[in-house]
């Protein structure tokens, strides 16, 4: 029963992960639709060509290619399973997705401009459009990439709140909150040296990224070998309840990949996820390297359950407050562990196991 819990679990990891990607490519063929038959109409009537009709629909057909292929190419590739090429340092994968921006866009500019040729309208060549073409296509991918990149960096969404000023004063908001926690890594360091523990710490934060992304979480910050994720409970389209189907998804995965650790590192490493529900205050914090600090009774409590049952043989811990806050997946059940009183805590946690039911 266990086994086919966690087939099933990966399963919905993975149609997430195409319906999320899937619906993204739309949208941005959709958006390059639009604004190549903008951009095709407005061309057309600055060269006086008789037709802005006709250089709309050659517009729009030249998005749908360029929209697609840079779609494809970031969503399914560059984001998709595993993500090899994030694999990359920094100014090599810009200049890879540079290089794959410019072909796609002036492979769609000459696509479109073959099968919808128009009288009087310059041939994709040595000529002026085509120069503008070239290096429109140059400042557009750099800024483009160099923007997505440095917000992948600051994790996702954090950028445009800062662009935004959205937490440059402090809120109060509900969230559902799952602290991931490696099993024995101190033990795991000693064994395998400092630097390849690093590799593998990075690579088992990447492992947990995909079911965590797929189910709608974000990823607030690492703290040593721990990874620290939020849901919002106050937006019900992010589906708090995802949590649960994260956790599980992410035991499953790192189960499937044993074996690849194994032969990479001599060790297969496992997690305790701890899942805990409040208010937490979210803010801007610092000058110099600023980021979104998120404080209160919910993180130090979080932080506490965390502790005290670092001994317990369990590897999904949730509290009361986090069965309340979202509800528990039908396919999962709630084993009751008991009270725990924690350190600075007037009255003690109820925390309950979760496993596959």
């Amino acid at each position: 029963m266990m086994i086919r819990t966690v087939q099933k679990s990966a399963s919905q990891d993975r149609t997430q992960l195409r319906r999320r990607g899937l619906r993204m490519w739309f949208m941005l063929v959709a958006t390059a639709m639009v604004v190549g038959a903008i951009y095709g109409a407005t061309v057309t009537e600055i060269l006086d060509l008789p037709s802005p009709r006709q250089g709309a629909v050659r517009g729009a057909f030249t998005g749908l290619v360029i929209g697609g292929l840079i779609g494809w190419f970031e969503i399914f590739l560059v984001n998709g399973a595993r993500m090899p090429l994030r694999q990359l340092p920094f100014l090599q994968l810009l200049l890879v997705k540079e290089i794959a921006y410019v072909s796609f866009i002036l492979g769609g500019d000459w696509l479109g401009g073959t099968l919808f040729a128009m009288e009087g309208a310059p041939g994709f060549g040595l000529n002026t459009v085509t120069v503008v073409t070239f290096i429109f296509s140059l400042v557009f991918a750099l800024i483009v990439n160099f923007v997505m990149e440095v917000s992948m960096l600051l994790g996702p969404g954090v950028l445009q709140n800062f662009l935004r000023g959205y937490y440059h004063r402090p809120r109060r908001e509900n969230r559902l909150l799952v602290f991931f926690d490696m099993r024995g890594s101190t033990a795991i360091a000693e064994k395998i040296g400092d630097l390849a523990f690093h590799k593998l710490l990075n690579r088992f934060f990447n492992d947990l990224a995909e079911p965590v992304l797929a189910w709608r979480g974000s990823i607030h910050k690492y703290v040593g070998d721990e990874m620290i994720v939020t849901w919002p409970l106050d937006d019900r389209r992010r589906r708090p309840e995802g949590a649960y189907k994260a956790v599980m998804a992410a035991r499953e995965r790192l189960a499937r990949l044993g074996e690849s650790y194994l032969r990479e590192f001599g060790v297969a490493p496992d997690f305790r996820a701890v899942l805990h529900a409040g208010p937490v205050v979210a803010g801007e914090m610092g000058i110099v390297k600023r980021e979104i600090g998120l404080l209160g009774d919910t993180m130090n409590t979080t932080a506490k359950i965390e502790t005290a049952t670092k001994k317990l043989n369990h590897g999904v811990i949730a509290s009361d407050e986090a069965l309340a806050a979202a509800p528990l997946p039908e396919d999962l059940h709630a084993n009751p562990l008991g009270s725990f009183p924690l350190p600075g805590k007037s009255a003690p946690v109820s925390l309950h196991s979760i496993t596959p039911a």
